[in-house]
């Protein structure tokens, strides 16, 4: 199979400045939030006043409301109430609705420096197994991986790549021997040395945490193995965001139909990792009639359109889903042909073959059975040169990638991973592509 080649365009060549539409039809937008220390809501509002300036920006009569959306929770326990912000205009009987999946609180000090170092020693352990194989290297060449570690040709730079290993291996090390030392000759130091040392290891353990906080959310998160002790947590991320977006899908009028004919998805940074997971437990769910709505053909009972006209959108900002893949996805040896195909198929949402060519001589196709329903809904992923999180994404297909070249305002080491939020051009773009 020949690779997917994905649109690449900028985002000054990409939006229409004049094309700030209304939806035609009631609209829900659920905000997945990244790595760091986020608070409830944040992320909502950030999202929400982005929308709303372009609107105001417009001249659109725009009225916000504060909504309760009752949802039941688990067996012996009360239902709780979702806060999400509802955005209407004169004239209009349609409405935006605004959801957050807010799930750091999931992650919160679970991962220690003793976690975090253990499982990078792990990572790069087995990345440097996967790509010391020519066939794996193959991988990023034929789907033009734009990551520091391939040439504008498409070979793997090895010296390069082993360099980077290596240089992340050992930098926890590293920092914290230079720290300990340094708090040593400190404490010698006459009369205040140990009162000076206190308040520089009280100051240190804060900083600790939430470098640990921040770092431990892709640690947690990108656990595959059931048998450690963090894939309960992963789960449970998983499950919520999953219970938050059914919630979208399955929430209908008196007649039967969808409530929310049009439902999206955007995710920032760490949080695209969980959407696209997200979308793709709902494609399996659809496919063994687990969603209540839906038929096992993808289709709505009722209206009998495909899952792909409710569910069709999501938007990738800042997001690390190719660097997941090329450094953290799960690597099955070609003897294990049988479980490859299973990976495969189970993770299958517009993901390109990351198997190529089995060499094993005894290798049996596998028919998949499980069909992919959402494949055609609307993907467009925002990313910028100055971020080092995120980038083009190549391993995956059917998207379209806008470089946002925030580094035409900003300085070489500008960092870039928040710029999205407060970008005009950014919010413009996403109304006049999903919001129809």
């Amino acid at each position: 199979m020949d690779a997917v080649t994905n649109n690449l365009t900028t985002l000054k060549n990409s939006v229409d400045e004049s094309a700030v539409n209304w939806v035609s039809q009631n609209t829900a937008v659920l905000v997945v939030h990244g790595i760091g220390n986020q608070l409830p809501l944040e992320t909502l509002d950030s999202f929400g006043r982005g929308l709303i300036k372009q609107y105001k920006m417009a001249d659109y009569e725009l009225s916000v409301t504060h909504e309760l959306v009752t949802k039941p929770a688990g067996e012996g326990k009360d239902a709780w109430f979702d806060n999400t912000l509802r955005l209407k205009i004169a004239g209009s009987p349609y409405y935006i609705d605004l959801y957050e999946y807010y799930w750091a609180n999931y992650t919160e000090d679970k991962a220690d420096s003793d976690d975090i170092a253990k499982w990078l020693n792990g990572v790069v352990k087995g990345a440097s197994s996967f790509y010391s194989e020519q066939k794996n290297a193959e991988l990023g060449k034929r789907y033009k991986d734009e990551s520091p570690f391939f040439s504008k040709k498409g070979t793997l730079n090895r010296r390069r790549y082993k360099l980077f290993l290596f240089s992340t291996r050992h930098f926890f090390t590293f920092i914290r021997t230079l720290y300990k030392g340094l708090l040593r000759l400190i404490g010698l130091i006459p009369v205040v040395g140990n009162w000076a040392k206190s308040v520089i290891e009280d100051i240190e353990k804060s900083e600790e945490a939430n470098f640990n906080n921040i770092i431990g959310d892709i640690v947690v998160y990108n656990v595959t193995d059931p048998k450690c002790k963090y894939y309960s947590v992963r789960r449970d991320i998983l499950d919520s965001g999953v219970k938050a977006l059914k919630y979208l899908i399955e929430t209908g009028e008196q007649s039967g139909l969808p409530l929310y004919p049009s439902v999206i998805v955007a995710g920032h940074s760490l949080g695209t990792q969980v959407s696209y997971d997200v979308i793709n437990k709902i494609n399996l769910m659809i496919n063994k009639g687990q969603i209540s709505n839906y038929s096992n053909d993808g289709c709505h009972k009722i209206s009998k359109k495909p899952i792909s006209s409710q569910l069709n959108g999501f938007i990738t900002f800042g997001s690390p889903l190719d660097k997941i893949a090329f450094f953290l996805r799960e690597v099955v040896p070609d003897e294990n042909y049988l479980r490859q195909q299973m990976l495969d198929d189970y993770h299958g949402f517009k993901q390109q073959d990351w198997s190529l060519n089995n060499k094993n001589i005894n290798y049996t196709k596998v028919r998949n059975t499980l069909a992919r329903f959402l494949d055609g809904i609307l993907w467009r992923n925002y990313f910028d040169g100055h971020d080092p999180v995120s980038g083009a994404l190549d391993y995956y297909k059917n998207l379209t990638n806008i470089d946002c070249r925030f580094k035409a305002k900003a300085g070489r080491l500008s960092f870039t991973h928040s710029d999205y939020w407060n970008c005009d051009d950014f919010y413009r773009d996403i109304i006049s592509h999903f919001f129809r």
